[in-house]
């Protein structure tokens, strides 16, 4: 009977041997896996830091790259404000050119004009001068025997006048050139200012 109770108390044994060797193992695996959480927890943890960093660090890009359209943009309506009226103004001043151009010519023309009319006048004058003056009048006829008396004036002869008076001198190439060009260009400002 002795060994009955051994044996029965033996088994009993074992198994509570085996139950605690298989809880121990059970109690490492569980360990194991809280390390294995744990770690994963850390890197997931770690993971996440790194991301809400890069996260706003996108954001405040995104932010400054959003202040940066928007300074881009009101500085490109700026521009075109400015653009619109630069061309304004180059538009009145070359308009304002144009007119001054065009004043310039009148006057120029203008002072050709006159400059010809003045040696056309002086040219003619000596025509019209002789052609207004009366005809010389002639002495009597005396006989060769009698001299004219010596307070008498000597009579002009119709050859000396005819000499005093140069005719008309007629106008060079030049003249004639620029008489042309005056009248042309008389013509095309008349043509801009109507």
């Amino acid at each position: 009977m002795g060994v009955m109770d051994v044996t029965t108390t033996a088994r009993p044994l074992d198994r509570r041997r085996d139950k605690a060797g298989t809880a121990s193992a059970a109690a490492a695996a569980a360990d194991a896996a809280v390390t294995d959480i744990d770690r994963q927890l850390e890197t997931l943890t770690s993971l996440t830091e790194q991301q809400q960093q890069a996260l706003r660090r996108a954001a405040e890009e995104a932010e400054r790259l959003k202040r940066s359209l928007k300074a881009a943009g009101k500085r490109r309506a700026e521009l075109a404000k400015e653009r619109k009226k630069a061309v304004a103004k180059a538009e009145r001043a070359r308009t304002k050119a144009g007119l001054a151009e065009a004043k310039y010519d009148r006057e120029v023309l203008a002072d050709l004009v006159r400059r010809e009319k003045e040696k056309d006048r002086a040219a003619a004058q000596p025509a019209a001068g002789k052609e207004l003056e009366p005809a010389p009048e002639r002495a009597p006829a005396v006989p060769s025997s009698s001299r004219p008396a010596a307070d008498a004036p000597p009579a002009r002869s119709p050859r000396r006048a005819a000499a005093a008076d140069p005719p008309p001198e007629k106008p060079d190439e030049a003249t004639q050139t620029a008489r042309r060009t005056a009248a042309r260009k008389t013509a095309k400002a008349a043509r801009l200012i109507r």
